[in-house]
């Protein structure tokens, strides 16, 4: 029995500093959209490219979806830092291409987020 209300003492122990921490601190926030946009080649979406944001030297990633869709998500620090303006960058580090294009990268300009970017992929020069 004693083991019984020791147990339950604990659990709701936790349960109430859990509770605790919530009220002090409020709810976490997670962030949200940085840049959203297409990969494009001759105006066709392309699937599975690498896009980063660089943002005060470090790299937020994200692969290109079906359509050459992407969309970069970020903390609300970077989210911050970014309306300074970026570099956004898209590479096709798996081959899906067959060579077809090179990393383009092109500068995001300051405002405020989220920001919306088509990059249109170079070619390699002959």
């Amino acid at each position: 029995m004693k083991r019984s209300i020791m147990r339950l003492f604990r659990v709701a122990l936790s349960a109430g500093g859990t509770f605790f921490i919530a009220c002090a601190y409020g709810p976490v926030d997670e962030g949200g959209p940085l840049v959203s946009g297409r990969v494009l080649h001759n105006g066709t979406g392309l699937t599975d490219l690498n896009v980063c944001a660089t943002i005060d030297e470090i790299d937020y990633c994200a692969r290109s979806q079906a359509g050459g869709a992407y969309d970069l998500l970020a903390l609300p620090e970077v989210l911050q830092s970014a309306t300074a303006g970026f570099t956004l960058c898209a590479e096709d580090d798996l081959g899906v291409t067959g060579g077809a294009v090179v990393k383009t990268c092109e500068t995001v300009p300051a405002g405020p987020t989220p920001f919306t970017m088509d990059l249109e992929m170079d070619e390699p020069q002959l």
